[in-house]
């Protein structure tokens, strides 16, 4: 460990501190595989929240990705933009603050982060999951590129299609009603059928959130968007608001970007 932290302190600037990034990569990706072990243990393997985990640290990747071309000078304001919970600002990543942001924000952003986690899910359901690590890391790559890309252009068609008004209230109601709709669902998996007997209507939203593909796919986006909004929540409450993403400090995130990456394929493929 100390050899790892002089190595990278010789890399990038003196003002940078090694430490405290390895040990918050340490702390995120024990978070990652405890998370992932307590979702195999309780709800069996390839469960819908170790997809779950899964999707989450896709899309870690995927803004991994997007401030690597950023760092280096490519204009990315299409990809960026419509990013949730982060803003990018000359060398500096600005992380989303739920402390002081109004509910009409906040709705905003959760509902964004549901597009793109859903997004990432189709994604990786039609990507083949590939036999060996290698074409694992391939289709992974591809997802992530596609995903992005598909994220952008949803974006650009509600801008486009729907009135502002619509837009500015939209989230707010769209994502009550989602939520509403996935816990009367849930109720029947902790209750059971005889709440169904009673009201039908559980019984449908049940069957839709947990038994059909999309359905499936759209409750693995919400429950990744909250692990995401969690993970948000703390660097809020610990205070860290930005994080430099200059070109001379990116070699200084190489350990978790692999370790994360690691993490990614053993809750994808053995969780």
């Amino acid at each position: 460990m100390e050899e790892l932290i002089a190595s990278l302190k010789a890399l990038i600037p003196a003002n940078f501190d090694v430490e405290i990034l390895l040990m918050t990569t340490l702390l995120l990706c024990a978070g990652f595989l405890v998370l992932g072990g307590l979702t195999r243990l309780i709800f069996g393997k390839r469960s819908l929240m170790s997809q779950s985990v899964s999707s989450a640290i896709g899309i870690f990747f995927i803004y991994a990705f997007t401030v690597v071309i950023y760092s280096f000078g490519v204009n990315l304001d299409f990809l960026v933009s419509p990013l949730p919970f982060i803003f990018l600002r000359g060398e500096y990543l600005h992380i989303f603050s739920f402390l002081g942001a109004d509910y009409i924000t906040i709705c905003n952003q959760l509902l964004n982060m549901v597009i793109l986690a859903f997004l990432v899910n189709v994604v990786d359901r039609i990507m083949p999951m590939g036999k060996h690590i290698i074409s694992w890391l391939f289709f992974r790559s591809v997802s992530i590129v596609a995903a992005m890309l598909l994220h952008v252009l949803v974006n650009m068609l509600l801008t486009a299609l729907l009135p502002e008004g619509f837009l500015t209230w939209a989230p707010v109601i769209l994502l009550a009603l989602l939520f509403v709709m996935l816990l009367a669902g849930a109720l029947k998996f902790l209750v059971g059928a005889l709440l169904s007997s009673v009201n039908p209507m559980i019984g449908f939203l049940y069957t839709f959130f947990f038994a059909t593909i999309v359905g499936k796919m759209l409750s693995r986006a919400v429950f990744t968007t909250l692990i995401i909004s969690g993970l948000v929540f703390a660097l809020n409450h610990l205070g860290v608001v930005a994080v430099c993403i200059g070109s001379s400090v990116l070699v200084a995130y190489l350990p978790l970007l692999i370790i994360l990456l690691v993490l990614w394929y053993i809750i994808g493929r053995v969780m």
